[in-house]
């Protein structure tokens, strides 16, 4: 009987650890490695840009930078590992053109990087010409010419989608899902030990950078009282509530809505729901807060002016940034700042884990996981809390204070 309860503890156990994926430490390949793989990465994105231009009907596109003066696109188009910034003037010409070597990667401050770029342009003969209006445009401008400059103009969907691309496929998300159960395990270790007073519920906003790839993750913790061994129910329900709301964004981001029709629907599942918070989700990847559809922000509950136009790719990814708002019954009434008009009644659950679209399941997944349960913080242990008096008072839910 007793090996019977022994193996159903165990059972039960495992059940609930499958709720979250069990992290552990697992180092990063060797720089040298990591190196490798993102110039295979940097290969890719070049082989992807003429199917960007193509796709907005232009046959070139020409970007142009001088030493720590990048473009934003410049991060995108080398490895992170070796090349740190542009190089006197670092200039790319992408073009749809097969017969002429792709792309003309030019570094130089003299006149012969411009002479040699014109003849590259004669070759190509592109009808339509994208550049960035940033840095060295006029002066770019004025090196083409009246030729070229007459077929010039602008489209900034070309450099989002460049820098949103995830084009290194399952052996980049390989690294990427590395990277997030690294933070994840940093988040479980740091809440080992209580930083502030029983009943505090903690909050921790982090990420990583390797390879040119950026996490972004948000958990919540809570420091059990003396007299407690579980999160008060409140709580939980105000996690899962998050959690819900994370679910909405995740459901409803589909390639082709913008951030702002994302956000429409995801007000409209809330207020069936009949749940509160605020939707801030970004895209992620070569930076922080990167190329890509924003879907709300912290102070923009509504269209979001650029961004929010942008459209949902099918082959980038996003982290899944909101705050779930809820009413905490053991608390009572506390102010938050999170919703607008302030509500006196409920507290802020912030939450953040990055997904990635899959293309088994034709929707968008987590990297790594969800939290769905709270980080349990034991109370630090003294004479004094271990004093009789002490788990007397504890035992009638009072907290005892010592002045030394």
């Amino acid at each position: 009987m007793r090996g019977y309860i022994t193996l159903l503890l165990l059972a039960l156990v495992s059940v609930v650890l499958a709720a979250e994926p069990p992290s552990q430490y697992r180092p990063l390949p060797p720089l040298k490695v990591q190196d490798e793989l993102e110039k295979g990465w940097v290969q890719k994105r070049y082989e992807f840009v003429p199917k960007v231009l193509k796709k907005y009907g232009y046959d070139a596109w020409i970007i142009t930078q001088r030493e720590y003066a990048e473009d934003t696109v410049f991060k995108s188009l080398h490895s992170s590992t070796t090349t740190f910034s542009a190089r006197r003037r670092t200039l790319f010409m992408f073009h749809t053109n097969p017969d002429v070597p792709n792309p003309l990667h030019l570094i130089d401050n003299q006149q012969s990087l411009w002479d040699t770029l014109l003849e590259t342009l004669e070759k190509v003969n592109p009808k339509k010409i994208a550049v960035n209006h940033t840095g060295e445009g006029r002066l770019l401008l004025n090196k083409l010419g009246p030729k070229w400059r007459k077929r010039v103009s602008s489209e900034r969907a070309i450099g989002v989608e460049v820098v949103a691309a995830r084009v290194g496929g399952e052996e980049q998300l390989k690294m990427y899902q590395l990277m997030t159960e690294n933070v994840w395990r940093m988040i479980e270790e740091g809440f080992k030990h209580p930083y502030a007073r029983e009943g505090d519920m903690l909050h921790v906003d982090i990420g990583i950078t390797a390879m040119n790839m950026n996490t972004d993750t948000q958990h919540l913790g809570y420091i059990l009282r003396s007299n407690e061994t579980k999160v008060p129910a409140g709580l939980v329900k105000g996690l899962h509530d998050a959690n819900r709301l994370q679910d909405f964004v995740r459901e409803r981001m589909v390639p082709g809505k913008t951030g702002d029709e994302v956000l429409q629907t995801v007000f409209d599942d809330m207020k069936e729901s009949e749940l509160k918070g605020l939707i801030y989700s970004h895209p992620i990847g070569d930076y922080g807060h990167s190329a890509g559809a924003l879907i709300g922000m912290a102070n923009i509950q509504g269209k979001v002016p650029g961004g929010g136009q942008n459209k949902i790719l099918e082959y980038y990814w996003t982290s899944v940034e909101l705050s779930g708002d809820s009413y905490i019954p053991e608390w009572g009434a506390r102010q938050l700042v999170s919703s607008y008009p302030p509500d006196i009644t409920d507290f802020q659950f912030p939450l953040e884990e990055d997904v990635y679209w899959s293309e088994q399941t034709k929707k968008f997944e987590w990297v790594y996981g969800q939290q769905t349960e709270f980080h349990l913080v034991k109370p630090k242990k003294s004479a004094w809390s271990n004093s009789l008096f002490s788990t007397l008072m504890s035992s009638l839910g009072w907290q005892v204070a010592r002045w030394v």
